[in-house]
């Protein structure tokens, strides 16, 4: 088909109606030459398929006009009796044409308000299915930065651009290319940059760039940018642009929301593991060390005190008590945690355990320390709900690598009913665990035990200070 969508609708109703009356001429001297060598029939076919062949290629406002003075030159110069031009003849020819050229025109804009409504449902719906995968992307916990390369293609797909670019707007006034889709150039100018970020309002460059801001929780965050290598960008990209980007700031800002919630929780485990270490710290330098030097000197006093029996006693009673802050010190942090790792840890804890617990650990080398440490809180405190809460008999730890994730398995077979909002300790567990960006999972039906299960993901943390690489466990 012709395009015509740049041609106004006035002009083309006047090209219609002189393609009538162009049409008429020639068909009144085709008619004239043929009407004694041809059959009617096949000659009336013939005309009804250039006629067809006139509305598939310019469609129906001028199919119209040209058809009808087609069978109006046939009917009249054609088909006896012929008919001789008159004014009444011209008058009924130029009422049958206009008739035409009306019924052609509301045809027309009847088809395109039809096309372009169609268009519009298609574009929401395909925003909708665009906003849904980003949505299953977020609920998934996935990494900002896919996130953001997600956003972009699907705005390079929703318009159809050669390139579409996502750039952050920093507080030092420099920007940052956060994503790309499509072409690796050309790049987004940075007189578009500018012209956004001033005006905080969608910019054309020229009729191959494009850009619209993206405003997160009222400021101005950055900008989408598309353009087109070679042919010109639709009119309307900017007002298809601004509805999208109105829609998908919403994913972008639950997207940091979530990474700087994860920050969050990552600081406050972490202030929360080194308080215990530094309590640690404290005992064994402080209380321990002032405890020792005094139960020493107390056996030293026994060779002249009046009561020796009593001073050795009281010696007893502050190893003792040396013992136990020992002890505390140990389950504030386990010494053995961090000398060993998490297998003579958990065997260490399977050991202090009133109940029998089977500990079964199958790692190639040693996980990094926040992992060691959050899966062994997780282990320590759901066997303590076990020992307190489940009636158990039997608790079984399983630990493995698996797709750059360390799995944490800890079943009992007691009474089952543990959840979250139980009290036992469990939403807790999971805050660190998905601080270090894993998942805990928990199932526990009544009667049929619990088994709690701990996804932490090893890569992020790898090469972290105070992790640990190759060590065997």
């Amino acid at each position: 088909m012709l395009s015509r969508t740049r041609i106004p609708l006035p002009l083309q109703v006047v090209l219609a109606a002189v393609a009538g009356v162009v049409s008429f001429a020639i068909a009144r001297v085709v008619c004239t030459l043929a009407r004694d060598d041809i059959h009617p029939i096949p000659f009336a076919a013939v005309l009804l398929a250039v006629v067809l062949l006139f509305a598939r290629a310019l469609g129906i406002l001028y199919a119209l006009p040209i058809g009808t003075a087609a069978i109006l030159a046939y009917d009249w110069f054609y088909l006896p009796p012929l008919r001789e031009l008159s004014e009444a003849a011209y008058t009924l020819l130029a009422t049958f044409l206009g008739m035409a050229v009306i019924v052609g025109t509301v045809a027309t804009v009847t088809s395109r308000r039809a096309v372009a409504a169609e268009r519009a449902r298609g574009d929401m719906a395909e925003v909708q299915a665009s906003l849904r995968r980003l949505a299953l992307l977020i609920a998934k916990g996935e990494a900002p930065a896919r996130i953001f390369e997600a956003v972009t293609r699907e705005v390079r797909d929703h318009l159809g651009s050669d390139t579409a670019t996502l750039v952050r707007y920093e507080l030092d006034g420099s920007t940052t290319e956060l994503a790309r889709a499509g072409l690796s150039a050309p790049v987004v100018p940075p007189e578009l940059i500018r012209h956004v970020r001033e005006n905080a309002r969608a910019y054309r460059l020229d009729a191959t760039a494009a850009g619209v801001p993206v405003v997160v929780n009222g400021r101005l965050w950055g900008m989408f940018a598309v353009g087109s290598a070679e042919s010109q960008l639709p009119d309307d990209t900017e007002a298809r642009m601004s509805d999208y980007t109105e829609l998908v700031a919403t994913a972008v800002a639950d997207a940091q929301s979530r990474a700087e919630l994860i920050s969050s929780r990552a600081r406050i485990v972490a202030a929360a593991d080194e308080a215990r270490r530094r309590i640690e710290r404290d005992l064994h330098d402080g209380a321990q060390q002032r405890l020792v030097a005094l139960a020493l000197r107390l056996r030293t006093a026994t060779h002249d005190d009046d009561k020796p029996g009593e001073v050795a006693e009281i010696g007893t009673d502050l190893m003792t008590v040396i013992d136990e802050l020992r002890e505390l010190s140990r389950g504030i942090h386990p010494a053995v945690l961090s000398d060993s790792g998490l297998r003579p840890a958990l065997r260490a804890l399977a050991r202090r355990s009133p109940l029998p617990v089977e500990v079964d650990v199958r790692l190639a080398v040693r996980p990094p320390q926040p992992v060691e440490v959050g899966a062994y809180y997780v282990a320590s405190e759901v066997l303590t709900n076990a020992v307190k809460h489940a009636d158990a008999t039997v608790v079984r730890i399983e630990v493995s690598e698996a797709d750059d994730c360390l799995h944490l398995c800890v079943h009992d077979d007691g009474a089952g009913g543990a959840d979250f909002a139980g009290g036992t300790g469990l939403l807790g567990l999971k805050d660190r665990t998905e601080a270090l960006g894993g998942t805990l999972d928990v199932t526990s039906p009544p009667g049929a035990g619990t088994t709690v299960t701990a996804r932490i993901p090893l890569q992020p943390h790898r090469g972290e200070p105070g992790g640990h690489g190759g060590e065997q466990q």
